[in-house]
This record gives structure tokens, C-alpha cells and sequence, in this order.
């Protein structure tokens, strides 16, 4: 077990190290770049007859991570273009418009939607369009397969640069390394995520500033650096905040009430996390609903109240599992098999860690995979089953062990980083 530790804590201390070197500076001296933007005239967009008008409101939004907004924009775009026979941007608007919507339905649906798009002779025919589908793909296999994300974002990565699309290259980079943290490689994720923060603030991209401040928070909170972590969530909160065209930073308030938390600040993270429910709720944010769901169960739990944290943990395993939420599905099941062994209910809590176990490998998360397949060995030794627990710690070990012999291993078609 302290062979487990000590590689897990090799590995979390190269996230803290890049991370620290890379990106905490920059966050501080260029956070305050004005860029301009083109402002909406909504209610006149609204009204507009011209589909084109129409589809460049509408990216302007989702770029910004509004998808309330751009959904009905892109769906007047779609009827309109439709009606005129343009079948390339009728398609273009449409997965604009599902990817807007996506927290509402099956993102293994939509993956597989966007799959056939393409094999579309007129996606594959079309740079533009291709590198479109793809970038809704990636968002979207992101929460079902890591290794198909991977594979949608290297080639519309290699697209936009092609193309010239700068700002998706550097966006491409940050997803990557998000991935990278995933396949357990964390340096090169803190490398990919910083060099994408900087060239985000260089060029201006509000939307992707405040993607990428939030996944480095949510890396110096897994390695317990609360402070500095609640810093990044905090300035993703107030760049999202300061403009009014762009989308609530719903991971910003999950991962501010989790670094409040954990500096012992729970009423303050209550606040937040009641606030965003309430949000994501009103806007259908079903995902972030779920997720939110995950952490009030946890700080339910931390207060003492059993009965209300397995609601909220139930709540939203359930949710999660029905929506196909698989990364969810098994954060709930596992807070829910902690609290289930820690109260006796071995079997219950047997139940969960093993529909999160299966939702884990689902996803293909090998960072997390470690953490549940223990969970689970540890159950089984309690219950007697010793050579289904042996079992368990081997393979949790083998998962390791890959993760470290894979620690160096390129990513073709990422980004070179910026020079220091």
C-alpha cells in the first residue's frame, strides 16, 4: 500500500511543480488584457431574417460557453438555412445547436451522432465543417471515452492548424491536456493546460481563459493545494462574471465550494453550491446539476448528516446513470460505498463500488480507475472474498505501473509550448 502512495504522490507533485513554474504568473501579470469584443444586439439578432447573422451571434456565444444563449440562435439559423436548401450550414447550425443543448440528453447519443456527421461525404469534403464536428465531439466524448476525445482533438487540432484557426489550436492543446491528467500524466497535462491559458490570454479568448483557469484549479485541488487552487477558481468566476455575453462558470463555483471546503469553510461553500444548483437547474445544466448534487452529498457528509448525503449522493448516481453521465455516475458511487462501508452496510456499499468501478473503466479514466478498484478490494477483504480483493489490488497496480511507463510517450499534433 505505501508502494501506492508513494506513486501517487510522485505523480501529484509534478501537476503542483509545472504548474506553479508555467502558468501562476501569468494568471496574475496578463489577467487584466482588455480584448475587444463584438457585443449583441439580442432582440434585433433575434428578429434577423439572415441565417448568417443569426449563426455569428450564435458562435460568438458558444465560444463564450453559452449555450442558453446560443441554442435558440442556432436553431433559427438551422429552420432558416433549411428552408433556403443550404444543407452545409443547416448541418453546421444544427450541431451547434445540440452541442448548446447537450446537458439535456445522452451524450453517448450525440457522440454517436456526431460520428456518423463524419462520415458525411459533404463533412468529410469540407475542412470548416469537419473541424467543426470534431470540436463537438471532443466536448462531448470527453465524458464518455478519453481515447476517443484524444483521437477528436488531435485531428482538429492538426485542422485548425491548417486552417489558421489559432484560437482552436491553443483550445486543442488545453483539451489534450486535460486528457493527459486523465491517462495519468501529469506533468505534460500542467504543461498543455499552461501553455493553452497563455496563448488563450495573448489572443484574447475569454471563453477558453476561463476553461482552462478552472481545470488548473481543479488540478492544484487533487494534489491538496486549496489556496492557491481557490485563487484560479475565483478569477475564472470573475473574468466569466465580467462579461455579460459570457456562459455562467458552473465548474468555477463547483471547484470554489470544494477548495472552501476543504479550508474549512463550509457555510461560505454551502452558499455557493446551493446557488449553483439553483442555476444550473434553470438553465437545464443537467451535468453540472448532477455534479453538484456529487458535492453537497460530500459536504453533508463531512457535517454529519448521513441521511441527507446519501440523498443527494442517490439523487445523483441515479441522474447521472440514467443521463449517461459515466465520470459522475462514478464519483457518486463511490462517496456512496464510503459512506455505506463506514455505516457496516458492506453490501450496499459493495453494490456501488462496483457500478462505479464499471462506470470508471467505461470512461477509460485510469487516474481514477486505481482509487475504485481499492474501494472495491478493500470491500471484498472485508467480506471475506481475499482472492477477489488480491485480484483487485493487482490490477489497480498494473494501472499504475502503465501510468508511469507512459509518463514520456509524445503526443503527436499537440501544440509546441510557448517559450519561457
Amino acid at each position: 500500500m505505501s508502494r501506492r502512495v508513494s506513486i501517487r504522490a510522485s505523480l501529484a507533485t509534478s501537476v503542483v511543480l509545472v504548474v506553479l513554474t508555467t502558468a501562476s504568473y501569468y494568471v496574475v501579470s496578463v489577467y487584466g488584457r482588455k480584448a475587444a469584443r463584438i457585443r449583441l444586439t439580442s432582440a434585433d439578432v433575434q428578429q434577423s431574417a439572415d441565417p448568417q447573422v443569426l449563426l455569428n451571434s450564435a458562435d460568438h456565444c458558444y465560444f463564450l460557453n453559452n449555450g442558453p444563449a446560443a441554442a435558440p440562435l442556432y436553431a433559427r439559423a438551422e429552420k432558416l438555412f433549411s428552408e433556403r436548401g443550404d444543407t452545409r450550414n443547416e448541418l453546421y447550425a444544427k450541431v451547434g445547436r445540440l452541442r448548446s443543448e447537450a446537458e439535456t440528453m445522452s451524450f453517448v447519443d450525440l457522440s454517436h451522432f456526431l460520428n456518423k456527421q463524419l462520415q458525411n461525404p459533404i463533412v468529410q469534403a469540407d475542412k470548416k465543417l469537419r473541424l467543426w464536428c470534431l470540436i463537438a465531439k471532443g466536448y462531448t466524448d470527453i465524458e464518455i471515452d478519453y481515447r476517443a476525445s484524444k483521437r477528436d482533438w488531435l485531428e482538429a487540432q492538426d485542422i485548425a492548424k491548417s486552417l489558421g484557426e489559432d484560437q482552436w489550436v491553443a483550445r486543442a492543446s488545453g483539451e489534450l491536456g486535460l486528457i493527459g491528467f486523465l491517462e495519468g500524466n501529469p506533468g505534460r497535462a500542467a504543461r498543455l493546460l499552461g501553455g493553452a491559458l497563455l496563448s488563450t490570454m495573448a489572443n484574447g479568448d475569454t471563453g477558453g481563459q476561463v476553461r482552462f483557469l478552472e481545470l488548473l484549479g481543479r488540478g492544484f485541488e487533487e494534489v491538496n493545494r486549496h489556496a492557491e487552487a481557490l485563487k484560479f477558481f475565483e478569477r475564472a468566476i470573475k473574468l466569466a462574471e465580467a462579461d455579460p455575453d459570457c456562459g455562467l462558470p458552473f465548474m468555477g463555483y463547483e471547484g470554489k465550494a470544494q477548495a472552501l471546503v476543504s479550508l474549512g469553510r463550509t457555510a461560505e461553500a454551502k452558499v455557493v453550491l446551493e446557488n449553483a444548483l439553483t442555476k444550473a437547474r434553470s438553465q437545464e445544466k443537467r451535468g453540472h446539476e448532477a455534479q453538484l448534487l456529487i458535492l453537497l452529498g460530500k459536504l453533508a457528509e463531512q457535517k454529519g448528516d448521513r441521511q441527507q448525503a446519501v440523498k443527494y449522493l442517490e439523487d445523483a448516481g441515479q441522474f447521472a446513470t440514467q443521463a449517461q453521465f459515466y465520470r459522475m455516475e462514478a464519483d457518486a458511487m463511490f462517496e456512496l460505498a464510503q459512506i455505506y462501508r463506514d455505516a457496516g452496510d458492506l453490501a450496499t456499499a459493495d453494490t456501488r463500488a462496483t457500478q462505479g468501478l464499471a462506470a470508471s473503466q467505461r470512461v477509460g479514466d485510469r487516474y481514477y480507475v486505481p482509487r475504485n478498484l481499492t474501494m472495491l478490494a478493500d470491500l471484498k477483504a472485508r467480506r471475506g472474498h481475499l482472492a477477489e480483493a488480491n485480484a483487485l489490488y493487482e490490477q489497480a497496480e498494473d494501472v499504475i505501473e502503465g501510468m508511469l511507463i507512459s509518463v514520456d510517450e509524445p503526443y503527436i499534433g499537440t501544440v509546441p509550448l510557448p517559450q519561457q
